[in-house]
């Protein structure tokens, strides 16, 4: 016995995806008149029949929930909500789509530093000037899974410090897979949803965020075309305070530790180049845990290059940040984009 009828919708319309698998009944209404005048004319081409009996909840893509919608620069800045897998919980991600897409465009991934949230970024930073401009869509997530494990909170849980890892020990496996959201889910959510072209994507982050993307580079690589960061967290594991937090994921591992340590894993780096970008502000109050003469050391004596750069009278915060935003955009447009 032949199941129901379903629709594979490859067309796109500024910057989304139509539909990806639904049924006909389930078809958006601006699917369904075009699907309606257009199935016939356009078969084999636009929309395949097929029939399914089993596994069909597997097919379809995940349901996102639109939050928020403001125009800016030109484009629109989105943030949705979403059941994790990985993460098992509800999760938020902001997603910036310059105007008038007219194929793939390149992807540009932002984590985060600790005390943010989905919202940090898109309001403090300024950065939807420049995505506009390189016409880049930017995608950015929450810190971490929004959880409670007990009565009152840990710090942990308090400040977001994620550190986008994969957690091993209790409780914080249970939830606590940044790393696999980060570079598995959230992409493939992306994918599924957004006109883009995942062969142009690239990733920055800023502190723990920084941290989050370097090894998200290091770990995978030939995946990002470039990397940047904001006075990253660079050699946790030499640090007391970022050594003390990854003890409570990982217990006391050095080996699995330094795993997640990008001034460890630069070392034993074999890929393409990773066209790294890193400012760090002189005036930084947490200079003392960033480590990032350790990483330019060993970058240095791993014989791959990275433009570290040392600005007069800045800190650690969004002022900081959006000074330099354009040099960052500037830098990735560079891998990403086919002009500029």
């Amino acid at each position: 016995m032949r199941g129901p009828l379903f629709y594979i919708n490859s067309m796109f319309w500024c910057g989304y995806r139509l539909s990806t698998v639904c049924s006909s009944s389930g078809l958006p209404a601006h699917a369904v008149k075009f699907e309606q005048r257009h199935t016939r004319l356009h078969q084999g081409k636009h929309f395949r029949r097929f029939y399914e009996s089993r596994q069909c909840s597997d097919n379809k893509k995940q349901q996102l929930d639109l939050l928020s919608d403001n125009r800016s620069f030109g484009g629109q800045q989105k943030v949705y909500e979403h059941d994790s897998v990985v993460l098992n919980c509800r999760m938020r991600f902001s997603v910036y789509i310059p105007e008038n897409l007219e194929r793939p465009a390149p992807i540009l991934y932002y984590l985060s530093g600790m005390l943010c949230s989905e919202q940090s970024f898109i309001q403090k930073s300024g950065f939807q000037r420049w995505a506009s401009h390189y016409r880049i869509i930017v995608v950015s997530p929450d810190i971490c899974p929004r959880v409670t494990y007990g009565i009152e909170k840990s710090e942990i849980e308090a400040k977001g410090l994620s550190y986008y890892v994969n957690a091993v020990k209790k409780p914080w496996n249970k939830n606590y897979q940044m790393y696999s959201y980060v570079n598995e889910e959230l992409p493939s959510i992306i994918q599924e949803n957004f006109n883009i072209d995942k062969a142009r994507q690239s990733i920055m982050g800023h502190s723990m965020g920084g941290h989050g993307a370097l090894i998200s580079a290091l770990k995978n690589p030939g995946k990002f075309c470039s990397v940047s960061a904001f006075a990253p967290v660079c050699n946790p594991s030499q640090s007391p305070d970022e050594r003390h937090l990854l003890n409570c994921y990982f217990g006391d591992d050095s080996k699995t530790i330094e795993e997640w340590d990008s001034t460890c894993l630069i070392t034993k780096y074999k890929g393409p180049e990773l066209n790294i970008l890193i400012h760090q502000g002189k005036n930084d109050q947490y200079e003392i845990d960033l480590k990032l003469e350790n990483f330019a050391n060993a970058c240095k004596k791993a014989g791959i290059a990275a433009s570290i750069n040392l600005e007069e009278g800045y800190d650690h915060g969004f002022y900081f940040i959006s000074s330099f935003m354009e040099q960052h955009f500037h830098h990735h447009s560079k891998f990403l984009c086919d002009s500029f």
